[in-house]
């Protein structure tokens, strides 16, 4: 699966804990940790869209590895 773009409104629900999916990928359920840590104490539309940026960034990077394809299908469908 390809890594949707950082517009859809998914990425946002990520990190602002609006939708909850446990995660295989270790590195993106560690950083998402922080990022929704960094959203509840500024949820600025530009704090949101850093961390949206930041986590895509990550799947982007890593979207051949096994873990990372099973978490897009979970979040993405």
């Amino acid at each position: 699966m390809n890594v949707p773009p950082k517009t859809n409104p998914q990425w946002a629900n990520l990190v602002t804990g609006k939708k909850v999916f446990t995660l295989k990928f270790l590195a993106a359920k560690i950083l998402l940790g922080r990022l929704t840590r960094s959203v509840a104490d500024d949820s600025s539309p530009k704090n949101v869209n850093d961390c949206v940026t930041e986590l895509h960034a990550l799947f982007e990077k890593n979207s051949k590895a096994p873990s990372a394809q099973e978490d897009l299908k979970t979040i993405f469908g």
